[in-house]
């Protein structure tokens, strides 16, 4: 359900357990899919883009066990990863972040392995991501991306995203703070 500023009510979103959309599974991390997921944390050209966190599997499995649970629970975190269910790989993961439930806003992230991309993957997660979203009550869905990070830009573009603008140092890169291009969909553009 949407807010109702009229009442005082916020949004009753809440982030699902998991996603399916054709042969594809999103689904919460667990600890053994860490050392599978681990490497793409420490990559630049693949969680350097998804603004993940360089932690290593150790560093990972602690966020799972103390942190996770508690970002889920106040609505700044829910990551998933991507399974391919017809194989049981796992080719990736996304993440629904940052509800706002005054606003009815909710962010989305994802990232692949290099072997997943280029077979929609991406475009087919954010479609799970956002149709549950508008589904439930979300008006507003927001992602931010890296200038420079063309496939991600075209993933947005080829669903209907509209870019804004440009949030200046707002991703973390290779070390530095970079500039983000914002993108966003309205429920009234779907």
């Amino acid at each position: 359900m949407q807010s109702d500023r009229e009442i005082g009510t916020l949004s009753t979103y809440s982030f699902p357990a998991e996603l399916r959309i054709d042969e594809l599974l999103m689904r919460a991390p667990t600890e053994a899919d860490v050392d599978t997921i681990a490497p793409a944390f420490l990559d630049p050209a693949v969680g350097g883009e998804a603004g993940l966190p360089p932690v290593d599997a150790e560093g990972l499995r602690a966020l799972l066990r103390e942190q996770l649970p508690h970002l889920r629970e106040q609505g700044l975190l829910a990551p998933y990863v991507i399974v391919d269910t017809t194989t049981d790989n796992l080719l990736g993961g996304s993440a629904l972040h940052h509800l706002d439930p005054m606003r009815d806003t909710l962010e989305i992230g994802y990232w692949l392995f290099v072997e997943a991309r280029s077979r929609g993957v991406a475009t087919r997660a954010v479609r799970a991501m956002v149709e549950h979203a508008f589904a439930n009550g979300i008006y507003r869905v927001e992602a931010h991306v890296r200038i420079g990070n063309t496939a991600s830009e075209l993933v947005l573009a080829r669903f209907g995203f509209v870019p804004e603008g440009v949030k200046r140092r707002y991703l973390r890169h290779g070390g530095e703070r970079v500039d983000a291009t914002l993108f966003s969909l309205l429920a009234d553009d779907a």
